[in-house]
């Protein structure tokens, strides 16, 4: 008998389980993503619900994961490697510090590398005074660009606010210069410390993500500038409720995708 209940309640969990994650998918596919392939790669999953030992991920870009101890994972949405995962350790002994454009990382031993080859960026580069004026600050953590011809980045600090540093030069053989520093978004306006963020404009990929919540560019007259030709869309940022329910069902966003702790990719379809 003992058994027979055991079993029972392991299939009614089983059932709960199923349908609390169909509810999840129905939620953000109305919150305009769309559902896509599923994501394996077990060092970033719980073996059970209440495991911690878990793997974090602390960025993610359309290539890679950074996890929350700075390490770098590959990733392969759609197509598995050989190890058949969707990810795998990078071939670098780099652990990150910093991130800009997600093209750039600074490591741990406060050098710069190229991302897409974890390679060396020497002083040579033509942009390489510039990669050290935005991410040469200690407490640096993620740089974006903000406005190319206006030269304006936006830079995330460990004190939890966003940045924006506009930097010029008089011509091509000057020195970049900082002309000005002024806070971007005050993590006072979000209710805690801001700690990862990306920025493309008024664009549904746009977001801000704090200790706490997850806030993202929303066009606030959809129903309209989705319908017709000849009206633009008018974003503003605001909470995701429907992320923000599900946050601890969620192991990784970057604004663009959304991984469920059941395997589920979802991409933005807005």
């Amino acid at each position: 008998m003992k058994k027979k209940i055991t079993g029972i309640s392991l299939l009614f969990l089983i059932i709960l389980c199923t349908g609390c994650n169909g509810t999840i998918t129905r939620d953000l596919r109305h919150d305009g993503f769309s559902v896509s392939d599923k994501f394996i790669c077990d060092e970033f999953y719980p073996e059970k619900k209440n495991d911690t030992s878990y793997k974090k991920v602390k960025y993610m870009t359309d290539k890679n994961i950074i996890d929350s101890n700075g390490y770098i994972y590959e990733i392969s949405l759609g197509q598995l490697y050989s190890n058949k995962q969707n990810c795998k350790k990078a071939s670098t002994s780099i652990v990150v510090k910093a991130i800009y454009d997600n093209k750039i990382i600074k490591g741990t031993d406060n050098k710069y590398y190229y991302f897409d080859s974890y390679s060396l960026i020497p002083e040579t580069d033509n942009s390489y005074e510039l990669y050290k004026m935005l991410l040469g600050e200690n407490n640096v953590v993620k740089v974006m660009t903000a406005n190319t011809d206006k030269g304006i980045y936006y830079l995330l600090k460990s004190d939890g606010n966003i940045y924006s540093y506009t930097i010029t030069k008089a011509d091509y053989n000057s020195p970049y210069k900082i002309i000005s520093r002024t806070i971007a978004y005050d993590k006072s306006d979000y209710g805690s410390n801001i700690i990862d963020f990306n920025y493309v404009g008024d664009n549904p990929s746009t977001y801000i993500k704090t200790e706490d919540s997850i806030h993202r560019m929303k066009a606030i007259n959809y129903s309209d500038c989705s319908k017709y030709a000849d009206v633009s869309c008018i974003y503003e940022m605001q909470k995701d409720e429907v992320i923000n329910k599900y946050k601890d069902r969620i192991i990784a966003y970057n604004g663009k995708t959304v991984i469920t702790d059941y395997k589920q990719i979802f991409t933005i379809s807005e």
